[in-house]
């Protein structure tokens, strides 16, 4: 994790940020016994791994993070997979 500043009188920002920790924090920080600063950077990092890359989003038309950036989808087309249609009887 890295430190970052939100501009002057922008709660929108702000808020946004604030609900990643908290969502961080109720999903997998909670759930954990963490004993030490070094097991807590862990659970951060795998929490942070799982969010950005396994993890498809509503507002990325349900697509990952990571797959955005990359460029590999595109944030407005849902990349769901082909529903499998099997023969009935």
């Amino acid at each position: 994790m890295r430190h970052v500043r939100t501009r002057v009188r922008t709660p929108g920002q702000n808020g946004s940020r604030e609900r990643g920790f908290g969502s961080m924090k109720y999903e997998k920080l909670f759930l954990e016994e963490i004993t030490d600063a070094l097991d807590l950077i862990r659970h951060a990092e795998d929490y942070r791994h799982d969010y950005n890359t396994v993890r498809p989003h509503e507002a990325l038309a349900w697509n990952r993070p990571h797959d955005v950036h990359t460029g590999a989808a595109n944030p407005l087309i849902p990349n769901f997979p082909e529903p499998e249609n099997l023969p009935t009887i």
